[in-house]
């Protein structure tokens, strides 16, 4: 379509609404064989439409189109089904188009990966929600099912602006809700929304899929957080997330997120985190949670399988960081695609690099937690009577206020020279650094930082010729992340040092990390001066 330039919400969404999916010829021959069969029920009808998302969809549309009349909505498959009967079913297969995939063309094979995605989320939640004995188990797979429709859609009516999409993200680490807006005008999930209204989608489809339903980044760490039971929860905090996990949206919303995670790799940060919040959701052991997850997928893939493309199954087979698929376009799509779909405008192409240039300015985690910590360490606090309080109050402002994911508080003992981890957060019990003993009396770089007040930023410029001079049995200590360390004083007698790093985070350690941790560590330390050096408990 050259020429032919979408840009917002309003562009998309007629563009979009207009166009129609094709269902795999192999899935329409088996429906009709099954047609044709005077056994088949409705509800073993149902089954097999729920095998084929797209198809699921198509039935599900015209059933909606004749309950829209009566003032009534879909609610499941099985619902659709038993509106239309066995000659408005076989009229609508009749008139669908139908496609192969071709193994070599990536724009296909990430539809086919994309609906696969939505086919798995809609298993995991259906499971769940009936494994809570919940009421609507039904609606939430149909929920989940369409979740990530536009991105059906857009593979296949608009691969330039997707591969344009993948681009900036993977090669110019560009923020994928920015370059939606750049690319899109707008970002998937308020075009999904738009397109769920368009087509008269289940409420709970649309609701899910509201931007005014979705968490922010800091409720989705504070969700991880309550799976761990972490006790800096506040009670607010809590109330806030308990209500948030009782809503009907909620299941689908995070089924969606587990697909889409574990499509990057079922080993990745993200994907462990999402796997402790689903744990917590269901009120299941970890690892029961897992082993579910773990069958439903393979369900899934079961149910749904396509030839030639990556299903969630065969990526849990995978070791860490095996089976990235190719994101680029082939050179024989482009000669055909230029003529056939919408370009992506050339504004985005000019601004994508200056974005990746400069990126949005780093911020606290929570400004209220990290200014009122540093106002009590300046100005005193009446509850702040031993250097433990003091120390505490510090791994809080770096964790929850700084937002510095992985704190480790060691203290030192002045008698044996020592250098012993007291308490951590974020940090796994069985890590070397929450197990850390040191002798200061051996020369190290911990020593050294024990010395005098020190400060000391690990990044890409200067680990190597740190870890190359950490004596063999500190190696472990340290990982390849960037990390900041910094040697806390009562008086002239070191009394701690404190660690901090961002692993786990998408975003990096940066500069403003360095300063705010400066800050509140030299004002902790500022504020042990009046306090005698008791022993920290």
């Amino acid at each position: 379509m050259t020429g032919i330039h979408l840009f917002g919400l309003d562009d998309w969404t007629a563009y979009l609404g207009e166009q129609t999916l094709p269902v795999r010829s192999s899935t329409l021959v088996r429906l009709k064989r099954t047609l044709a069969n005077d056994d088949t029920t409705l509800a073993s009808l149902g089954q097999q439409i729920l095998r084929d998302p797209v198809l699921a969809l198509h039935v599900t549309r015209l059933a909606q189109a004749r309950h829209e009349a009566k003032g009534s909505v879909v609610t499941s498959v099985d619902h659709a089904i038993a509106s239309l009967g066995f000659g408005s079913i076989e009229t609508l297969i009749g008139e669908l188009d139908s496609m192969k995939i071709h193994p070599h063309n990536v724009a296909e094979r990430a539809f086919f990966r994309a609906v696969a995605a939505s086919h798995h989320a809609s298993v995991q939640v259906a499971d769940w929600v009936s494994l809570k004995q919940l009421p609507y188990a039904e609606e939430a797979r149909l929920a989940a099912l369409f979740y990530g429709l536009v991105h059906w859609m857009l593979w296949l009516h608009a691969p330039l602006h997707k591969q344009r999409f993948l681009v900036g993200v993977m090669e110019q680490n560009i923020s994928p809700v920015e370059m939606e807006r750049q690319i899109f005008g707008c970002t998937t999930q308020e075009l999904g929304r738009s397109l769920a209204d368009r087509w008269k989608l289940n409420e709970l489809t649309q609701l899910a899929l509201d931007h005014d339903t979705s968490p922010s980044l800091s409720r989705i760490k504070q969700l991880h957080m309550r799976a761990l039971k972490d006790p800096r929860l506040e009670d607010k905090d809590m109330r806030e997330l308990n209500h948030l996990v009782q809503q009907r949206y909620f299941p689908v919303k995070l089924a969606n997120w587990m697909a889409l995670n574990v499509s990057r790799g079922w080993n990745n940060g993200r994907s462990t985190r999402t796997f402790d919040i689903i744990s917590d959701y269901l009120d299941q052991p970890l690892a029961a949670t897992l082993a579910r997850l773990h069958r439903n997928c393979a369900q899934s893939a079961r149910e749904f399988h396509v030839p030639g493309v990556m299903m969630p199954a065969s990526e849990l087979l995978l070791i860490p960081g095996g089976g990235e698929l190719p994101h680029r376009l082939t050179e024989q799509e482009l000669k055909v695609y230029v003529s056939r779909f919408p370009e992506p405008t050339a504004a985005p192409a000019k601004t994508a690099p200056v974005v990746a240039e400069i990126p949005a300015r780093p911020e606290l985690l929570n400004p209220h937690i990290y200014k009122q910590i540093l106002e009590r360490f300046r100005n005193g606090y009446e509850l702040y009577t031993k250097p433990a309080h003091i120390l505490q109050g510090l791994i809080q402002g770096l964790n929850r206020g700084l937002g510095l994911e992985r704190v480790a508080l060691c203290l030192v003992n002045t008698r044996s020279a020592t250098l012993r981890a007291a308490k951590a957060v974020g940090v796994d019990p069985a890590e070397p650094l929450a197990q850390l003993e040191i002798d200061l009396k051996q020369p190290s770089l911990f020593s050294r930082l024990c010395e005098k007040p020190s400060l000391l930023h690990i990044n890409e410029a200067n680990r190597m010729q740190i870890h190359k001079n950490l004596r063999p049995e500190q190696r472990g200590l340290l990982e390849q992340n960037d990390c900041l360390m910094m040697s806390i004083f009562s008086g002239n007698a070191p009394l701690a040092l404190i660690y901090a790093d961002r692993q786990g985070s998408s975003s990096p350690l940066e500069a403003f990390h360095q300063e705010h941790f400066r800050i509140i560590c030299a004002a902790a330390t500022r504020a042990l001066k009046p306090l005698t050096t008791s022993t920290v408990s």
